[in-house]
């Protein structure tokens, strides 16, 4: 049996064509958004290979004071929480719009 937004013409009989557009309508949005999940990712693994580049220039750093260097440390992982948060937030919204749209695609 093949899922979807319509599985078989007699579901597509049931549904107005107004409707049937609707949810094809629907169901490409969701791709499109979803298609774009692969950019938060890229940014999420971009941010990671900042951070980590960052983490070791200060590990490494031997000319700054103890003290300055967990302030650069704290200030680093204040602004990497930030974007984590922005990033979170952002698959979270998607992970909820697709459920959703899937919680239709079965009633």
């Amino acid at each position: 049996m093949v899922t979807g937004v319509l599985e078989t013409e007699e579901e597509m009989t049931r549904h107005s064509p107004r409707q049937t557009i609707a949810e094809l309508a629907a169901a490409a949005t969701m791709q499109t958004e979803a298609t774009r999940q692969r950019v938060v990712f890229e940014w999420g693994q971009t941010l990671f290979t900042e951070l980590r580049r960052v983490w070791a220039q200060l590990e490494t750093e031997e000319a700054l004071a103890y003290e300055d260097k967990v302030a650069a440390q704290v200030h680093v992982l204040e602004d990497a929480t930030a974007s984590l948060e922005q990033l979170y937030h952002t698959l979270g919204r998607t992970c909820r719009r697709l459920t959703r749209h899937l919680q239709s695609l079965h009633s």
